[in-house]
C-alpha cells in the first residue's frame, strides 16, 4: 500500500506542489484529477481485491467523520456553546470529541446525546453557583494534588449526566466517544512537597476578589511554570483513548482534567472500588504519584484524537478535526498572559493534526466559570460571529460525495 501511495504522489501535477497556485488553476485541473482518482481506485481494488470490497473503499473516500476538540481555560470555554449550536444547525454531528479541563466538562454535555439541545443551559446556570461548585475546605488527597478549592463536580452536574438507569456514565457509555486529557506526575517529579500546593493560596484576602487577583495568578503561574519545566517527568494521559481508561467515570475524568495545581482539587475519595481500582492500575502502569490539570501538557488534544481515528476505532480513517480554544495569550487579558503562553505551547504541538482551527478572541475571563445569563449570551454571540466564516468550509468538507457510477 505504501508503494502505491508513493507512486500516486509522484504522479500529482506540479501545480499542486506549488504554494502560489490560484483557485482558477486548481479548478481547471478538477476533471483531470477526477479521472486520475478513478484510475487509482481501480488499481487499489485490483491490488487488494481479497481484502477490500469496493463499497468499503468508496464509503471511506466519500464520507468524512467530524472530530471536535476543545481546549481548556475556565470561563473562556463557554464560547464553545456557539460551535455546538452552529454544527447542529448545519446537521454536523461529531463522531468523536476530545477536550481538556473546562473544555472537557462542556464536551460531556455535547457527548451525552447525538443531537445538541441547548434548552437545558439556562436551567443549569440557574442551579449552579460558585458556592455550590467550589468550596474552600481541606479534605484528604489520594490521586490529585491537594489544593485550597474543592471542585464539587459530581454533586452539581451529576443529575444532568445520568444514564437511563440513574448511573453516572463512563466514557465508553457516552453516545459520542469522548477523550479527556489529564496530566500525570511521575513519582518523585514534583518540584515541591504536596503541602506547598495545599497552601498555595494561603495569605490572600479572599483570593478570588479583584484586588487580590494579581497576586493569586502570579502564584499559580509560578507553580504551573515549575511543573511545566519538568516535561520529561510529566505524562500526557488521554482517558477514553484506550480500552484501559474507557471505563473511567466520565465526570471523574473531567474533574481530574480541571485539577489546576494549588488551586482546584478533585479526587475520588468516595467508596467506589471500581473507580479506585482503575485509578490504581493507571498509577501503577505509568509510575504516577498525582494527577493534574490536562492543560499542563495538552491543552488541545487533537493528536490524541487523530491517533484514535487512525487506529480505526471510528470505522473510518477519513476525518476532519475541528480544534477550538480561547486561552491563547491576549493583550486585552494581561493578567492571564503567562498562563496563556504555557497553554499555547501545547496547542502549537497539536496544530498539525487540526484541519480547521479557531482561537476565540472575545471570550469571558477564565474566572467566569459560572457566568450570568447576560454574560453567557454575549460570549456565545461573539464566538458565533468569529466561527461563522469557518462554517461553509466545514459543511463542504464534511458533506458526503455522491457515489460515481462507472462508465462500464
Amino acid at each position: 500500500m505504501n508503494g502505491l501511495m508513493m507512486d500516486f504522489q509522484l504522479t500529482l501535477p506540479p501545480l499542486l506542489r506549488r504554494d502560489d497556485a490560484s483557485r482558477g488553476e486548481v479548478a481547471r485541473l478538477a476533471r483531470t484529477l477526477g479521472e486520475e482518482a478513478w484510475s487509482w481506485r481501480a488499481r487499489v481494488l485490483e491490488a487488494f481485491s481479497a481484502r477490500l470490497p469496493a463499497e468499503a473503499l468508496d464509503r471511506e473516500l466519500r464520507e468524512k467523520a467530524l472530530v471536535l476538540v476543545c481546549g481548556g481555560g475556565g470561563g473562556v470555554a463557554w464560547s464553545y456553546l456557539s460551535a455546538f449550536a452552529l454544527l447542529e444547525r448545519s446537521d454536523l454531528v461529531p463522531r468523536l470529541c476530545a477536550g481538556t479541563s473546562m473544555g472537557a466538562v462542556l464536551l460531556l454535555f455535547r457527548a451525552r446525546a447525538l443531537r445538541w439541545d441547548a434548552s437545558f443551559v439556562p436551567g443549569l446556570l440557574s442551579e449552579l453557583g460558585f458556592p455550590s461548585l467550589f468550596r474552600f475546605l481541606r479534605t484528604g488527597s489520594r490521586y490529585a494534588l491537594p489544593a485550597a478549592i474543592q471542585l464539587q463536580l459530581r454533586e452539581t452536574l451529576g443529575s444532568h449526566l445520568q444514564t437511563p438507569d440513574g448511573r453516572t456514565p463512563t466514557l465508553a457509555e457516552l453516545p459520542i466517544p469522548l477523550i479527556v486529557a489529564v496530566t500525570g506526575a511521575r513519582i518523585g517529579s514534583l518540584p515541591r512537597d504536596a503541602s506547598f500546593y495545599e497552601h498555595l493560596l494561603d495569605g490572600t484576602d479572599a483570593p478570588l476578589r479583584p484586588h487580590a487577583l494579581e497576586r493569586l495568578v502570579a502564584r499559580v503561574f509560578r507553580a504551573a511554570g515549575e511543573l511545566a519545566l519538568r516535561k520529561d517527568r510529566l505524562v500526557s494521559l488521554h482517558l477514553g483513548a484506550d480500552p484501559e481508561t474507557a471505563p473511567f467515570d466520565a465526570l471523574d475524568a473531567a474533574g481530574f482534567s480541571c485539577a489546576l495545581p494549588g488551586v482546584i482539587h478533585y479526587d475520588v475519595l468516595r467508596d467506589d472500588p471500581r473507580m479506585q481500582g482503575l485509578l490504581d492500575a493507571l498509577f501503577e502502569r505509568h509510575g504516577l504519584s498525582r494527577l493534574l490539570d490536562g492543560g499542563l501538557t495538552d491543552n488541545l488534544p487533537a493528536r490524541a484524537a487523530w491517533r484514535v481515528v487512525q487506529r480505526g476505532d471510528l470505522g473510518t480513517r477519513n476525518a476532519l478535526v475541528l480544534g477550538l480554544e480561547g486561552f491563547s495569550p491576549k493583550l486585552r487579558q494581561p493578567l492571564w498572559y503567562g498562563l496563556g503562553q504555557l497553554a499555547a505551547q501545547s496547542v502549537a504541538r497539536n496544530r498539525p493534526y487540526v484541519h480547521v482551527h479557531r482561537s476565540f478572541q472575545r471570550v469571558l475571563s477564565p474566572l467566569d466559570v459560572v457566568p450570568g445569563h447576560a454574560q453567557l449570551e454575549r460570549a456565545v454571540q461573539a464566538a458565533t460571529t468569529e466561527l461563522l466564516p469557518d462554517l461553509p468550509v466545514l459543511t463542504r468538507l464534511c458533506r458526503p460525495f455522491r457515489p460515481r457510477v462507472s462508465a462500464a
